[in-house]
């Protein structure tokens, strides 16, 4: 096989980097890294797989197929376009292999997987190997599942490659290590590319759901709603600014998945929720998160509250006894109306692992989306109730930075 030169190839992922970035047709972006792949590692096919998720847990799309020998190249615009069946990601805590497929298990472990044979190895379940193998005629040996993920473990898909071939005989080789590690490199960067994308495509998503007409209780479920999903939040809270004396933050929503907890202000359940003093003994309350959020106008991200000792969680600490329940991760974002002045908070809780379940960090990347939507939702609830004429409409705080 020809010499595979690891530093030429880095030149030209930096040239790529510049091409791609600009690329606003995704399939164009799609077929340059399959192709950028199959020239480095010289295989015979490449798949790439989109993670999607629904009702019934997490899938691996098919989004693009390309096989020199078959002479194929097709996208697949549409879920269930494809003759070939979707890849179902079951059983994510089990750790035999073989319940899961080679790209499955490469998106659950969020590591590349190389397999020599994959017809002699009995590592992994091939059932959908065998059938692209029958549906057209061919055979599959080597492949390289490598995971598009992020730097924050976020998978967002699966590049595959199939029988690399040995440019002068044309027999079927192995993946390098070099090659591996260059194949890694394009899918982080189709990854950053990826999540950009996504980044807008939900923004423009979210604005057309959340500009529907609705009550002003029912605007606070849905821009939970949507900032749980976009986040893979178990729970969420909103807190609404009252200026009146004493100066506070109130609670108007609640909801946790996990917990099957979902209350508004309307509820008699919420009664007994004290409201967040923004002042205590004359000054700024700048322990709790949610009234530093307010104080402030910042975004307050946190890994784990528990080890967290900038703020007061006791508040937390009493529902996670009351409920049994464990508190991670939190997301604070202010609400921001037209003229930059806070008119309340939504808090985040426990950011999770799409496929684990665990409880992760919440993504910085998710931050921009999350305040936009916070600062939309903001103003369109201002506008409801003034529209409404709603008497106990929310008050404004115009003062920040006070630490």
């Amino acid at each position: 096989m020809a010499i595979f030169h690891q530093d030429a190839f880095f030149w030209r992922l930096i040239n790529l980097t510049r091409s791609l970035s600009t690329e606003t047709d995704k399939w164009k972006l799609f077929s340059s890294i399959l192709n950028e792949c199959q020239q480095i590692t010289h295989c015979d096919g490449a798949t790439l797989y989109l993670l999607e998720e629904d009702e019934a847990g997490p899938r691996l799309d098919y989004a693009m197929i390309q096989n020199n020998s078959l002479g194929l190249s097709q996208k697949f615009c549409e879920p269930g376009q494809s003759a070939l069946t979707p890849i179902q990601i079951h059983d994510t805590d089990s750790d035999n292999n073989q319940t899961h497929s080679i790209a499955a298990y490469c998106a659950l472990q969020g590591k590349s997987v190389c397999v020599e044979d994959v017809y002699s190895s009995n590592q992994f379940n091939i059932s959908g190997i065998k059938s692209f193998d029958d549906l057209f005629d061919y055979r599959t040996r080597s492949v390289l599942s490598v995971p598009i993920i992020k730097p924050n473990k976020r998978v967002l898909g699966v590049i595959q490659l199939v029988n690399p071939q040995n440019p002068l005989s044309g027999t079927v080789a192995h993946y390098s290590d070099s090659q591996i590690s260059v194949i890694e490199a394009l899918a982080a960067l189709l990854a950053t590319i990826l999540e950009s994308a996504k980044l807008e495509h939900a923004e423009g998503e979210l604005l057309v759901r959340l500009s529907q007409p609705k009550q002003t209780d029912a605007i606070f479920e849905r821009v939970l709603d949507e900032a749980m999903r976009a986040t893979k939040a178990d729970g969420g809270t909103i807190y609404w600014f009252r200026q009146d004396a004493p100066a506070r933050l109130e609670f108007v929503a609640l909801k946790n998945s996990s917990l099957n907890l979902s209350y508004s202000a309307l509820e008699s359940a919420t009664q007994d929720i004290a409201p967040l003093l923004l002042t205590e003994n004359g000054e700024p309350n700048l322990q709790n998160v949610a009234t530093f959020t307010a104080i402030s106008k910042q975004v307050v991200n946190i890994d784990d509250a528990y080890n967290n000792t900038t703020f007061d969680f006791s508040g937390m600490r009493n529902f996670d006894q009351q409920y049994n329940y464990h508190s991670k991760s939190f997301l604070s974002v202010p609400l921001l109306n037209h003229a930059q002045e806070v008119i309340g908070v939504m808090q985040l809780i426990n950011a999770r692992n799409t496929f684990t379940q665990e409880i992760i960090p919440f993504s910085p990347t998710l931050e921009p989306l999350v305040n936009g939507l916070a600062s939309y939702a903001a103003m369109t609830l201002e506008n409801d109730m003034l529209v409404h004429g709603q008497p106990d409409q929310p008050q404004t705080r115009s003062g920040a930075g006070q630490k």
